[in-house]
């Protein structure tokens, strides 16, 4: 599956809906990891043909009590934890979002907040988890992500 991936557009809508058309055709979801919901609630309904996947960020205030601040997905056998991060400190450290993937059986984690693209693996106890960020999609960087087979490749992309 082809994924896009998206964080902390903060306004800056039309930003995702470039990424989307330089892509359109090979995408099976998008990724929203939150900071600017109502930017992806206005873009979603042009793709109807899309899954979006989305979570609540810090700067999320209004009207959107029905989403979650976290959820887990599955893509091809591999489960991803979503969320924005800023309830684990990701911007200080990441030792929290780790123990969080750890108990929630995880073998990834996408999150936001930091506005810094991250592409690492590492072992947290016992199990190796692979850890995510697209960066700020308002400062041009998203995350191109593919599965197969339990296999996850992660990469960035540029506006």
């Amino acid at each position: 599956m082809k994924l896009l991936v998206f964080s902390d557009s903060h306004g800056k809508g039309y930003k995702i809906v470039d990424a989307i058309k330089a892509h359109l055709g090979n995408i099976d979801a998008v990724i929203f990891l939150g900071d600017g919901l109502s930017d992806i609630q206005r873009i979603k309904d042009s793709y109807s043909d899309i899954a979006f996947f989305t979570v609540k960020g810090n700067c999320d205030f209004f009207d959107f009590n029905d989403t979650p601040e976290e959820i887990c997905v599955n893509f091809d056998g591999i489960r991803i934890l979503l969320c924005h991060g800023h309830r684990y400190g990701v911007k200080s450290s990441l030792g929290r979002v780790m123990l969080r993937a750890r108990e929630l059986n995880v073998n990834a984690v996408f999150f936001g907040h930091t506005h810094t693209p991250l592409d690492f693996s590492d072992y947290v106890m016992d199990e190796r988890i692979h850890f995510f960020n697209p960066g700020s999609v308002a400062n041009g960087s998203y995350g191109v992500v593919n599965t197969s087979g339990n296999v996850l490749v992660c990469g960035h992309g540029r506006l």
